[in-house]
């Protein structure tokens, strides 16, 4: 047997046990065409190195286009995309005035560990708490929780 088919098999292979570290279902079906372009290599049906790379590269781009694709249909990401809207997630929470807060002037509010500028309606004096009800760029509009 000559070494050049054992050479793409044994490639092949290493890229189909690498996918099994580094997921991302590519890895995977370019060790298949690897181990394809090998095996039509030790049939005989390939025999010059353009044959052999052309049959890689066309094969490869088969198995991720098509397979891959009918594969992810088949078995669907699990992953949820959550809310990511800070504003919603945010309003209702109770937080911290670390700054009085008066009508006239904007004060500061400590959320998620983070001091943020403030806004209320009426006068919400340091050490009290407020809860948030809405946003305004980057200033929050909290209202007295008293």
């Amino acid at each position: 047997m000559e070494t050049l088919p054992l050479i793409w098999i044994g490639l092949g292979v290493a890229l189909v046990l690498l996918e099994l570290v580094i997921p991302g279902a590519v890895l995977g079906f370019i060790g298949g065409a690897a181990i394809l372009t090998g095996i039509l290599i030790y049939l005989g049906h390939l025999s010059g190195p353009v044959d052999i790379m052309m049959t890689f590269f066309v094969s490869s781009i088969f198995f991720i286009l098509v397979l891959r694709t009918g594969l992810m249909k088949l078995f669907p990401s699990q992953s949820l995309v959550e809310n990511t809207d800070e504003t919603k997630d945010a309003i209702g929470r109770i937080v911290d005035v670390i700054e009085p807060i008066t009508p006239y002037r904007r004060g500061r509010i400590k959320y998620l560990d983070v001091s943020w500028e403030a806004q209320a309606d009426i006068e919400i004096e340091a050490g009290h708490q407020a809860v948030i009800s809405g946003r305004d760029g980057n200033c929050w509009i909290v209202k007295s929780l008293n």
